[in-house]
């Protein structure tokens, strides 16, 4: 096989893998509803909020009254049109420190900008070593001579007599 043919399975290969790497993650990402007062949407504001009394906890998987307070208020602000953004921001109105999802303003822009960053590096980084390992050539075979020393070698290992740990002398 020459190499423009390996070169060209490879690129259909890594592209491959790219199609299916987007589609997982878009389709992990899933989209909530925006509007309308279903209860997927209810759930997705509240798995946005934090659950005030309990530790680790959001709104939507909280039985704690205040958590079921939050859900019927979120409930009443749906049915009068109000956006998840509107919603959300009442209550962070009201109760601070109580949104999940970091702020895309100030230091909580970090959260979202420092793992693009990370995922860009490494993708150059990986790319790198791809551009370096093809600058290298292709990995050389043994030569002939090299296959005669090695079998030279080792009949020279297999003929040499074994050599035992215990002495076999008789002192009588």
């Amino acid at each position: 096989m020459n190499k423009r043919h390996t070169q060209r399975q490879n690129w259909w290969w890594w592209s491959l893998m790219g199609v299916i790497l987007v589609v997982l993650l878009v389709s992990a990402a899933g989209t909530s509803p925006t509007e309308g007062n279903s209860d997927d949407r209810l759930f997705a504001i509240a798995a946005q909020i934090k659950c005030v009394q309990c530790v680790g906890e959001s709104v939507a998987g909280s039985a704690a009254p205040i958590a079921i307070q939050f859900r019927s208020e979120i409930a009443s602000q749906m049915k009068q049109g109000r956006t998840n953004d509107e919603i959300l921001n009442f209550f962070a109105d009201r109760y601070e420190g109580v949104l999940l999802t970091p702020p895309s303003t100030g230091v909580g822009s970090l959260v979202w900008v420092i793992p693009v960053i990370a995922i860009a590096g490494a993708a150059l980084l990986l790319a790198e070593s791809l551009r370096v390992r093809r600058s290298r050539g292709p990995v050389q075979q043994p030569s002939p001579e090299d296959e005669a020393l090695v079998e030279v070698a080792l009949e020279a290992r297999h003929s040499e007599p074994s050599v035992t740990s215990t002495d076999t002398t008789d002192d009588s």
